[in-house]
């Protein structure tokens, strides 16, 4: 295609949405945007072998970047006659998506493109396990604790019978999101699974919700999935969605990549709960017998309980007298009627298991890879049944569904043992976690890669052969390198990073305040308290909505209690209310000309949008550097500083830098918007890395307040 056809045909299909948008104007980054993707992927080529072209875009906020990367992608989809899809990484943005964005495309162009959503399996009822749970057959297998286990076996028939009619009648969609709060309880009953399903086998397979998306989606010129789903579906080849070589995809929150990519490629397995393993025998045999299969699993279950049990006892030999002694200080350390119990970690230094313990994983393993097979080759024999003979299907069904749950326990204990043994380089993250719950000492075993970069490396990029990532933090102190090298993009060929500058002015519409205090926040308990007094007469500013965000629940409880009384029936603090209920509270206070403080964590420091009045003031009590004590935080530490590496420089302050942009972006979200953004952190200003930071955020004026005295950055 010719360049000056493509750019006119963008330019026409831009004129087009600002001419059927009332209201609409042309803003000068939301065209670089849509003419940086139509360069960058104009030259992908979607067929096999081909290296994926990939345009990366960190789009302000104001440049309106869905519509510039919607009207770009459809226009070369067509062209190449391929799809789009659009992954985001929140429910709220696939709603804007969905009801907002896609209607405006499709009232400007000639011929609308067909649009679809697509969510993950799990989120879509499995209506042969609610035949199995209105008949009383079934047992909340995905369940991991017995407390839970047991609040859901007291359900009444009823409340599955009544959903079955909700289902039937049309009333209920079968999607987990459109549930109340006491059915989302049963949902460990109802969930689709692909371990419990025969697919186009199952007698129901043409009344089934998540097929019946993926059909509507099969149609669709647009879909609009979730990092979630295209991550789970990697091990499939991306069988749930488009393949690469036929769909343009879109990563929007594109930030969020790599920790999903992580989450999905971690594991783990309990070491000492283990009802599903027995329920898997009795499946497997009673499946067996009731279709005539000479299934011989020759004791495989009992072996693979056996070793689970020698590992159980050398992991208490090992390591037990450590964990008893951290579970009774945590015990110690709870405050009267918290709830649950007392918890501790211990992680295994350089991803080393201690010797002792590496045949009894061995053992597991093998024992798992044993019996993983012979249910592998059961489930494919039974498939195979089905499709050969029809009648056999309602039986199969439920031999499959009753069989999925414990066989998916199975193949989480199976990838656990295979990552705890990895010794591959760097080493994964290998940890156990210790609790005390029902009277009994639960342990976990945990791994994960350490870094995400590999993973998309293998896993997604050769997958694909035209992908825009974007979001409006992709920089860190004003640099593309730590996302990048994060994601796994860093040296590979046709990457293009463009940063898109949002159109609002900063320095006139917003000032950032760095606060010196004089406890340092390495003083955590005397810098809260310091924080809590400067706040209250801070807070006295402000004339309609504010946002305070902090960096840890002990932080949070802290400054909320401190604060004084007449403040009190002003908060919204995060953990009181559901979300969505202190959001709706928030706003109606200040529609009605009141004071309103929202208080929360990280959830309220990113994706939440409230402009104008709803929050003119953001106060930062501390920098938000990223949870100390987390497991993968502390073992890609240790490796890069073993390789005599700095992990602050590298992993500390890049993703304080992105947090830090997210956290004072909640400040101004349209050209009207006037903010004031208070960081009680001299470090800001104090120190090297501060300054990194510092310099990293948009263009505010910039001011350090010292003994109540402004002077400027």
């Amino acid at each position: 295609m010719r360049t000056t056809d493509l750019h006119d045909e963008l330019e026409a299909l831009y004129q087009a949405l600002l001419d059927s948008s009332p209201g609409s104007v042309a803003r000068a980054g939301q065209r670089e945007m849509l003419h940086a993707i139509g360069a960058q992927l104009a030259q992908a080529r979607f067929e096999p072998d081909q290296p994926a072209r990939v345009c990366v875009v960190e789009a302000g906020t104001g440049v309106g970047k869905t519509r510039a990367y919607l009207a770009a992608a459809i226009t070369l989809a067509r062209r190449a006659g391929v799809k789009v899809v659009v992954s985001t990484s929140t429910i709220a943005l696939q709603e804007q998506v969905m009801g907002k964005d896609l209607p405006e495309l499709a009232k400007a162009m000639e011929v609308p493109p067909v649009v679809a959503l697509l969510k993950g399996r799990g989120r879509y009822l499995c209506p042969v396990k609610l035949d199995l749970a209105c008949n009383g057959e079934q047992t909340p297998m995905a369940l991991e604790e017995p407390s839970e286990a047991a609040a859901v076996q007291q359900a009444p028939l009823e409340r599955f019978e009544t959903l079955k009619k909700r289902w039937g009648s049309g009333a209920w969609n079968g999607e987990r999101d459109s549930l109340g709060p006491d059915d989302l309880a049963l949902w460990g009953y109802l969930g689709a699974d692909r371990h419990a399903c025969t697919s186009r086998h199952c007698p129901q397979f043409h009344d089934c919700p998540y097929f019946n998306a993926k059909r509507a989606a099969s149609k669709a010129d647009i879909l609009v999935a979730n990092h979630d789903l295209v991550l789970a579906s990697l091990r499939s080849d991306l069988s749930s969605l488009p393949s690469g070589e036929r769909a343009i995809y879109i990563f929007d929150e594109g930030h969020h990549l790599p920790a999903t990519a992580l989450s999905h490629f971690a594991c783990e397995a309990s070491l000492s709960e283990r009802r599903w393993l027995q329920r898997l025998d009795k499946a497997l045999d009673q499946a067996g017998r009731s279709l005539s299969y000479p299934l011989n699993l020759e004791g495989c279950t009992s072996l693979l309980n056996q070793a689970l049990d020698d590992l159980l006892r050398g992991v208490m030999q090992s390591l037990g007298n450590e964990a008893i002694g951290q579970l009774h200080e945590a015990a110690e350390d709870r405050s009267p009627g918290s709830g649950g119990g007392p918890n501790t970690r211990i992680r295994f230094e350089r991803g080393e298991l201690p010797p002792e313990l590496l045949p009894l994983w061995q053992a597991v393993g093998e024992q798992a890879h044993r019996l993983h097979a012979k249910a592998t080759e059961f489930s494919a024999w039974l498939k195979q049944e089905r499709a050969e003979d029809e009648e056999l299907a309602p039986l199969i069904a439920q031999h499959v569904s009753e069989i999925g749950a414990p066989f998916k326990r199975l193949n989480d204990l199976l990838e656990t043992a295979e990552l705890m043994l990895d010794l591959g380089e760097p080493p994964a993250a290998k940890w156990l976690d210790f609790g005390v719950g029902g009277g009994s000492l639960r342990v976990v075993a945990r791994a994960c890669p350490l870094f995400a970069s590999g993973v998309l490396r293998r896993h997604l990029w050769p997958l694909l052969r035209g992908a825009v990532i974007t979001s409006a933090t992709l920089r860190a102190l004003g640099r593309f390198d730590y996302f990048l090298k994060d994601s796994g993009l860093a040296g590979l060929p046709n990457v293009q990073a463009l940063e898109v500058a949002s159109p609002f002015d900063y320095a006139t519409q917003g000032e950032f305040t760095v606060v010196q205090t004089k406890a340092s926040p390495k003083q955590a308990s005397e810098h809260t308290a310091e924080v809590a007094r400067l706040l209250a007469q801070d807070l006295k500013a402000v004339e309609h909505g504010a946002l305070v965000l902090c960096s840890s629940w002990v932080q949070l409880h802290a400054i909320v209690a401190a604060l004084p009384a007449s403040l009190r029936g002003q908060l919204h603090v995060q953990g009181e209310s559901a979300r969505e209920q202190l959001l709706r509270e928030h706003r109606a206070a200040v529609e009605r000309g009141e004071r309103s403080i929202l208080v929360g964590l990280q959830s309220f420091g990113e994706g939440l949008d409230l402009p104008g009045q709803q929050c003119e003031w953001v106060f930062m009590p501390k920098l938000p550097f990223l949870t100390p004590d987390d497991p993968v935080q502390e073992a890609r530490a240790e490796w890069l500083e073993a390789k005599g590496r700095s992990s602050f420089n590298e992993l500390v302050v890049p993703a304080t830098g992105v947090r830090l942009n997210q956290w004072a972006g909640r400040g101004i979200r349209s050209e009207q918007d006037h903010a004031h953004i208070v960081c009680y952190d001299g470090r800001l200003a104090s120190t090297p890395f501060g300054r990194q930071l510092l310099a990293g955020l948009p263009g505010f004026t910039k001011k350090l307040r010292r003994d109540g005295v402004e002077t400027p950055i």
